[in-house]
């Protein structure tokens, strides 16, 4: 067990399983927890400042945005992002899930599937496959976390039959692939107009 308290700990994660799950929060982990609409630069300086001291929100907006600058404030992110791919939505999907700026509902919907699938997997997951799969898959990029997010919480209920660190590892990289996707589409269209 103090192998696995050291390990979470060379992630980030001091404390795995200390921040409680009241009732209903389980379900909530894969609901928005955040949604703004973003439809012009006031609307996305009062998200910048509104949101700029969450812990991942700079790290999950830049980390699928290589055309921005890699060290953008957080206060000035959203404000970044609008002029590159221009309107959308801010949302946070769960309670200690990841920021995503979506150019539509389709595309948020789409995200928060994504997300709702590694929740669901990792649901039922062993610590250990968890743990190996957070390990991998922050190797791939500083905002990879979303695992290690979740172990924040007692979320799991582990199964005989959960999956690997392999099928997580894979559904955590599909969803920045998602979002990456995403807004390159979305900076792309809006570079083609102007």
């Amino acid at each position: 067990m103090a192998d696995l308290s050291a390990r979470w700990a060379a992630l980030g994660l001091l404390s795995p399983r200390s921040q409680p799950l009241p009732e209903g929060a389980r379900a909530r982990l894969v609901h928005l927890a955040e949604l703004r609409d973003i439809g012009g630069p006031s609307e996305a300086a009062r998200a910048g400042a509104e949101f700029a001291g969450e812990r991942w929100f700079r790290g999950d907006l830049l980390g699928v945005r290589p055309w921005l600058v890699p060290d953008t404030p957080a206060r000035e992110v959203v404000a970044s992002v609008l002029p590159a791919e221009w309107t959308g939505f801010l949302a946070l999907l769960g309670e200690y899930g990841p920021w995503v700026y979506a150019p539509d509902v389709r595309a948020l919907q789409e995200l928060s599937g994504s997300y709702s699938a590694l929740v669901t997997a990792a649901r039922s997951a062993s610590e250990a496959e968890v743990l190996l799969a957070a390990e991998r898959s922050l190797t791939l990029g500083a905002h990879r976390t979303l695992l290690v997010r979740l172990e924040a919480t007692p979320y799991r209920q582990p199964t005989r039959s959960g999956v690997t660190a392999d099928g997580l590892h894979d559904l955590e990289t599909a969803f920045w692939t998602l979002a990456g996707t995403l807004a390159a589409q979305a900076h792309a269209r809006w570079q083609a107009r102007h």
